[in-house]
């Protein structure tokens, strides 16, 4: 049975962690006593310090590396409930909302693309077709109302 804990509204097991953490202090601390030896031995010892606290920190990576790939995550991610209505009738609660969408062939060539690799690029020139017959429609009833 893991040992599941909430760490930052994550659940991590808590032995994972404990390893992760082990892991990488002992790369990073390592990494900057070892530079830092090696850069007082070369005479280095002002710009020495510094940079061995940058190797350090390329430790303190080098640990997140390993520990990522020894722990895998454990969370479980589900969807919420899709929403049940179909695309079209979404379209037109956008367009009560925002106005019209105008035609999707007038976009640039690049955006096309993307509408249509999202597979909405037939949903929006269908919408903007029925609001360009209904709009029609209604200009012709109101020519001969008058």
């Amino acid at each position: 049975m893991p040992h599941l804990i909430e760490v930052w509204n994550d659940t991590v097991d808590s032995r994972h962690l404990t390893g992760g953490i082990a892991i990488s202090v002992g790369i990073a601390v390592t990494a900057h006593l070892v530079a830092d030896r090696l850069f007082a031995a070369a005479g280095q010892t002002e710009l020495g310090h510094s940079y061995a606290l940058l190797i350090g920190i390329l430790g303190c990576i080098l640990g997140a590396v390993i520990t990522g790939l020894l722990f895998k995550p454990k969370r479980v991610i589900t969807s919420p409930t899709t929403d049940t209505r179909s695309r079209q009738e979404i379209i037109d609660e956008i367009v009560e909302e925002y106005g019209d969408l105008g035609d999707p062939r007038e976009l640039p060539e690049a955006v096309q693309a993307e509408v249509r690799a999202l597979g909405l690029f037939d949903a929006l020139l269908e919408n903007h077709r029925s609001h360009a017959a209904d709009d029609g429609s209604g200009a012709r009833k109101t020519d001969e109302q008058q």
